[in-house]
């Protein structure tokens, strides 16, 4: 599978400081994980959704392509965890704890919220001793279009 993290330069796009610090949905604080997506538009909607002023340019943001084997995903499939996208959602967040605690696999494929009802978010697990396997590309230049912010 592939998949596309996306953040600001300022960060390292392996690092899961952010979500460890303010928790995610899928998240709560204190564990480190990787947002990611499972194409790069994903990853770019994820970031407007989560904008706090969406009619302004978000900044300068990089991305990576991942390269995940098949065998270290684990895929929760839509509609088989009530409430998932719930906004502050405890079942999201709790099955995403378990995740990481159990440490099944590197890499989680859930559903997307603003993406539905066909994109994924991709989560990865950079302390999972299989991680290391993920592939990843240099990163490159997000170029926003104006156009989304008008």
């Amino acid at each position: 599978m592939v998949a596309w993290r996306t953040c600001k330069t300022r960060h390292d796009p392996w690092d899961g400081t952010g979500a460890a610090l303010e928790g995610g949905r899928w998240n709560s604080p204190g564990r480190p994980v990787l947002y990611a997506a499972d194409t790069f538009a994903g990853t770019l909607v994820e970031i407007l959704a989560h904008s706090a002023r969406p009619r302004t340019l978000p900044g300068a943001h990089h991305s990576i392509r991942l390269d995940l084997p098949d065998e270290l995903l684990e895929e929760l499939q839509p509609g088989s965890l009530s409430g998932w996208h719930l906004p502050y959602s405890m079942a999201a967040r709790a099955f995403g704890d378990q995740w990481l605690v159990e440490a099944r696999t590197p890499v989680l494929v859930v559903p997307s919220v603003p993406a539905r009802p066909v994109g994924r978010s991709v989560l990865i697990n950079p302390m999972h001793a299989e991680a290391p396997r993920i592939a990843r590309s240099a990163p490159f230049v997000v170029r926003w279009d104006d156009r989304l912010f008008v």
